[in-house]
């Protein structure tokens, strides 16, 4: 069952790769699982908040470079058990990595990273404040910034 779960992460990475707008706002790539996350922006922030359940935060990293936004680190394996048959295998561990291009320029000494219990919350303020319109791919008359 999980090399299923593997083959359809990388099956969902060549998708996103194929499918992707590269002129979209965020773009994102990755490596290892996929830890799901959420980036929006506010007036002066740039926001991802990704689910991280069971990452310590010595084992987190991220990182910025210019518009790409680095999340890396590995949850460890909980202790193992003597004898045991699954029924249901969904929880991943190991290394993760995730690049996510981000739409405006921010100023690199200002990032924070708050741990939420469970979820990571990584801010990034804005070199300029303001909101730019965000494409909404699941509702046809939200407006389309490249034009």
């Amino acid at each position: 069952m999980r090399d299923f779960h593997n083959l359809s992460e990388e099956i969902e990475l060549v998708l996103e790769d194929y499918f992707s707008d590269h002129d979209r706002p965020i773009y994102s790539a990755s490596k290892g699982f996929l830890p799901p996350l959420d980036c929006f922006e506010t007036e002066n922030e740039i926001i991802c908040m990704v689910e991280l359940a069971g990452v310590a935060p010595q084992d987190l990293k991220v990182t910025q470079r210019k518009h790409v936004l680095t999340i890396s680190g590995e949850r460890r394996e909980l202790p193992s058990f003597e004898k045991r048959r699954y029924h249901k295998m969904e929880l991943d561990f190991g290394a993760f990595e995730r690049h996510i291009t981000i739409p405006e320029s921010v100023i690199p000494d200002k990032m924070s990273i708050e741990n939420l219990g469970g979820f990571y919350l990584i801010r990034l303020k804005k070199v300029k404040p303001g909101l730019k319109p965000f494409p909404n791919e699941h509702d046809p008359a939200s407006p389309d910034p490249r034009r």
